[in-house]
């Protein structure tokens, strides 16, 4: 943190001295009911830093920090003593974080007397798009919820969070999903780019992630202050992989095939000779069955390893002969058809653009077919949904850190990077500065904070406790590893009368866990992740029923904020390793030591953001498990990177903490036994 002096510029010093005196000074701020925080008051004057310097700032901030009010504080103040102040962007991950920064920008506003105008700004996936939903009506004129989608959007209510009750999968059919709109036929009548269309003249914005990436690309339609003071990125955690997400690009075998049938049609009717299309059509079914088989190969070799299979079904494959020589034929065939269509394109607006999708299509072909450390993407199979059959074909630019990098180069404007899960191992930035490419930024001072630790009493209220007796999960007999887990699960959630969240990192391990304990008496409701039930109300669900317990995995890892009763045990039954995939395998590639320095960083902060779900307010007490006999290779990293001082192998310490009302009875558990 800077000292600033006198005879700084006006701005900085008034602005650094209001910082400061309004956090020395919280206690005596009858209407805000706040206690001091230290860890809000360093954060606090690291964003007032990062405006007067444009400095970047990584801060970890644990759970109960509070974090967001120590950097709204000084971008209020400066919004409000300064009129050269040229706004800021608050970028999250999620549109929960959103809603309460609008909140409590409103409550401080009044404290600080601040009168601003400040825009909430989502993404594109968050807001319908008309043009898919008439699609969708039309497909599906049945469905129950049609009716309401159609009245309430010609009423131009376009935005997700005011249809609560609409499954991921309806809604993934009816919203804007394109990278562009600027050629969508229906833009002049799309309500979301009227809107989008005023964000540039607004001065203090609150985005997500997906959007923030987006006018970092420069893209004219989503474009939002242009010149701001300071960015800060809350979750930051997550921008990664929002940036690979903003890069990814996917090939489907049917699109291409009607791409390819418009092309040859329309390049016949230019005089030219009938081209035979089967021959092309033909030569891309086999490479997408080519591809397809090696995909399910490899899924189901890797799921009965040591990977751990998520809930994506996507897998990496390997290029065999036979698929090169598939490949050849097929760009052959393209560069004879886009030869045809080059002499024609001139005469056809609609043909032209196809020529360019062609000629995109064909490049990705032909870098596929390069050896792989050649190649300029990373290549990727997804299964279609409820099928192994299918796939699509998916592909990202390698090095992300480089791309990321250049979207968070500019040295004109400040940064602020915060999360509760940016450190690995002894408080080490270096992973996640690596990752978005901080490391290469030139010109600019980067400032590594000590991260500021959760005030919440972990001391006294919270039990670590490291199983090391369960089946291993590489055992070759996984019925036994299962039946062994659902043993120790059972004993978990008996001890704590249910009121537990169990976090799976697989899918199928997670339903058939499940099945073998709600097939048992219980005083308590059992509850399991499916897609017939959205997250949010199933987290609802959990919440109010106190005594439950939910099985879950993928977005729960880190999308669950329960206090209270509902939840004091948090079960991890695998450590949650990523999954071993080309994206993750080409991070690895960059280091000597792939598995040390990118499978463990990776590991070991989703496993701080899974025992981050237990103590989430200051009364808050509970146990966080972890069932893989693993930890004892890793003991030392874990013990490391999670906040608990109380650690123990053994169940009956379990009972016994459980017994004394969730409270430390030893003095310390910190010396573990070989179980």
């Amino acid at each position: 943190m800077g000292i600033w002096k006198e005879d700084k510029q006006d701005f900085a010093y008034k602005l650094y001295k209001d910082t400061d005196a309004f956090f020395e000074n919280i206690n005596e701020q009858s209407s805000l009911k706040a206690e001091y925080r230290p860890g809000q008051h360093s954060l606090a004057l690291d964003t007032v830093d990062a405006i007067n310097n444009k400095e970047i700032s990584l801060v970890e901030a644990g759970v109960g920090s509070g974090k967001s009010w120590g950097y709204l504080v000084p971008l209020l103040l400066a919004s409000k003593n300064d009129p050269n102040f040229n706004g800021f962007i608050i970028s999250t991950s999620s549109i929960a974080l959103q809603e309460q920064l609008k909140r409590e920008i409103k409550v401080l506003s009044d404290v600080l007397d601040v009168d601003i105008d400040v825009t909430i700004a989502k993404g594109r996936n968050n807001y319908i798009c008309p043009k898919r939903l008439d699609n969708y009506v039309k497909a599906n004129p049945s469905d129950t919820d049609v009716k309401e989608i159609v009245s309430k959007s010609d009423n131009g209510i376009i935005d997700k969070e005011n249809y609560p009750n609409i499954s991921r999968n309806v809604w993934n059919r009816i919203n804007i999903n394109q990278t562009n709109c600027s050629r969508c036929l229906d833009k002049k009548n799309c309500q979301y780019i009227l809107n989008r269309k005023n964000l540039p003249k607004a001065k203090y914005v609150v985005c997500n992630h997906d959007l923030l990436v987006e006018s970092l690309k420069r893209d004219t339609v989503d474009t939002i202050l242009k010149n701001p003071d300071i960015l800060v990125v809350d979750e930051a955690h997550a921008l990664e992989e929002k940036i690979r997400n903003s890069y990814k690009k996917t090939i489907t075998k049917k699109e291409l095939e009607m791409l390819i049938n418009y092309v040859t049609v329309a390049v016949s009717d230019y005089n030219e000779e009938p081209y035979a299309e089967d021959f092309t059509i033909t030569a891309l079914n086999k490479v997408f069955n080519d591809i397809s088989q090696r995909a399910r190969y490899q899924y189901r070799k890797s799921s009965k390893t040591d990977t751990e299979i998520f809930n994506d079904e996507t897998s990496g494959f390997t290029m065999t002969e036979h698929l090169r020589e598939d490949l050849r034929t097929l760009i052959v065939r393209l560069d004879n058809l886009l030869d045809r269509c080059y002499k024609n394109k001139d005469y056809n607006s609609k043909l032209a653009r196809f020529y360019r999708s062609l000629v995109e299509y064909n490049n990705v072909f032909k870098d596929l077919l390069k050896p792989e450390n050649k190649r300029d993407n990373v290549y990727i199979a997804s299964f279609m949904p409820n099928t192994y059959n299918h796939i699509s074909l998916d592909y990202v630019p390698k090095n992300i850190a480089l791309l990321a990098r250049d979207l968070l180069s500019d040295n004109n404007y400040g940064k602020v990077f915060t999360s509760a899960t940016m450190t690995t191992g002894d408080d080490d930035y270096t992973y996640f500065a690596t990752n978005l490419g901080l490391d290469k930024i030139n010109g600019v001072k980067i400032v590594k904070e000590y991260p500021q630790k959760s005030p919440f009493d972990y001391d006294n209220n919270a039990l670590l406790y490291l199983d090391k007796t369960t089946v291993s999960p590489k055992s070759p007999d996984h019925s036994l590893y299962l039946k062994s887990l659902a043993a120790k699960i059972e004993a978990l959630i008996k001890i704590t009368k249910g009121r537990s969240l169990v976090l799976f990192t697989a899918k199928q391990d997670m339903l058939d866990v499940y099945n073998m304990l709600d097939s048992k008496d219980h005083d308590f409701n059992l509850l399991v992740q499916n897609d017939r039930v959205s997250a949010d109300r199933l987290k609802n669900i959990f919440k109010d029923d106190v005594s439950s317990v939910l099985f879950a995995t993928g977005s729960f890892w880190e999308g669950v904020d329960i206090k209270g009763e509902s939840l004091m045990n948090v079960i991890i039954p695998k450590l949650p390793f990523p999954v071993v995939d080309p994206i993750i395998e080409e991070k690895a590639s960059y280091y000597k030591d792939g598995f040390k320095e990118v499978y463990m960083k990776e590991m070991l902060l989703k496993l701080k953001q899974g025992a981050g779900r237990l103590i989430r307010g200051k009364d808050d007490k509970g146990i966080v498990a972890i069932l893989d006999s693993r930890v004892t290779d890793y003991e030392s990293d874990i013990r490391c990177s999670l906040p608990f001082n109380n650690v123990t192998d053994k169940m009956e310490d379990v009972h016994d903490f459980v017994n004394n009302g969730f409270a430390k009875v030893k003095k310390s558990y910190k010396k573990l036994t070989s179980g």
